[in-house]
């Protein structure tokens, strides 16, 4: 197989060889450090809503007040700041193997308190989704989708233009094909 080196999109690497595939999707460490403060964005809003919740004047309520700022200062920032914090914790970086000569996929995915390996036969893999810029236009890049035996799927985002996306799903397929 010819080997096309790094395409460096968003941290994705996809390289191929004689063995096989590999693809790599990083979620750096600085990343992660740098959303950390931004999960307690949260912490003014919701003391300013109780600080107005002690103010309001419960016999004469404003219905549609209190609705907006119960979404607006307390549902809302918290829904944002726990997103935040659910991906700083627990978004994970996907390393992928695709070994034609043990025909078999191996899927790790890392975050900070999980490391999950898992081993699928290679034939057992399908190509689930191609989405071109020249199908839908108001993709900015190529995704490819792949789809493990057991329904977990794996978004390779990493190509710069259609022609290798196709040359890569080419490539897939070849390792497929080889281990069936």
């Amino acid at each position: 197989m010819e080997s096309r080196g790094f395409l460096g999109k968003a941290g994705e690497l996809i390289v191929s060889n004689e063995g096989g595939i590999k693809y790599e999707s990083r979620l750096p460490l600085w990343l992660r450090i740098f959303l950390f403060p931004w999960a307690f964005l949260c912490i003014p809003f919701v003391l300013f809503y109780l600080d107005s919740a002690r103010s309001v004047d419960w016999a004469d309520l404003p219905v549609f007040e209190v609705i907006f700022a119960t979404f607006g200062f307390l549902i809302f920032p918290l829904c944002f700041s726990g997103l935040i914090l659910w991906f700083v914790l627990f978004g994970a970086s996907v390393d992928l193997r695709l070994d034609s000569r043990s025909r078999e996929a191996t899927l790790q995915r890392k975050s900070l308190f999980r490391n999950n390996i898992t081993r699928y036969p290679l034939a057992a893999l399908q190509i689930f989704k191609v989405e071109l810029e020249a199908d839908y236009p108001t993709y900015d890049a190529a995704i490819v989708t792949l789809r493990m035996p057991d329904g977990v799927k794996v978004k390779i985002g990493c190509f710069f233009r259609d022609e290798e996306a196709k040359y890569w799903v080419k490539q897939i397929r070849k390792c497929i094909d080889a281990a069936s």
